[in-house]
């Protein structure tokens, strides 16, 4: 088994913070994202969001982007998944997007992977209406490798993405 790259509850980004979020900031950030894709069209209420980000998990490591003291996000990574990483959940407020934040998360989880592990593959999946974050993928380097029709629900198709680093 790979060595636990996540070993910190706190990381200092160039311009964000990533650390573990408290109960009450679950709250409040799964209210934020049940209003946001694709959490909407899929009718993701905000009780079940709060249940994800608070419940804990050996493999899954979840921290809230703070930017100025303020919580403007999550990022949830899985470790080890398929001889790498997978982003679960990244999610900025449309106040935070366009800024950068998304594009440093990556290169910090790129980092992280690929200098200390051999493990070279990082992987997520985004609803197929998801235009927006299909396009920031995109630009961060991933490609598309598949299309998984009906996965989170009936009707709604995710595309598998892949980044190797």
């Amino acid at each position: 088994m790979p060595q636990n790259i996540f070993i910190h509850p706190e990381y200092t980004l160039k311009t964000c913070q990533l650390r573990e979020l408290t109960q009450k900031e679950t709250v409040t950030v799964a209210q934020t994202l049940e209003q946001m894709e694709p959490w909407f069209t899929l009718k993701y209420s905000a009780k079940t969001i709060s249940n994800y980000l608070y419940h804990s998990e050996q493999s899954l490591f979840k921290y809230g982007i703070i930017v100025s003291q303020q919580v403007v996000g999550v990022v949830c990574i899985r470790y080890p998944w398929l001889r790498g990483a997978y982003i679960e959940l990244l999610a900025m407020y449309h106040s935070q997007q366009g800024q950068g934040l998304g594009r440093e998360i990556i290169n910090w989880l790129e980092t992280e992977l690929c200098q200390k592990t051999n493990l070279r593959n990082i992987w997520t999946l985004v609803s197929s209406f998801n235009h927006d974050a299909q396009h920031f993928y995109h630009k961060t380097g991933f490609v598309e490798i598949g299309q998984l029709d009906d996965l989170v629900v009936a009707g709604y198709n995710e595309i598998l993405l892949r980044k190797v680093c």
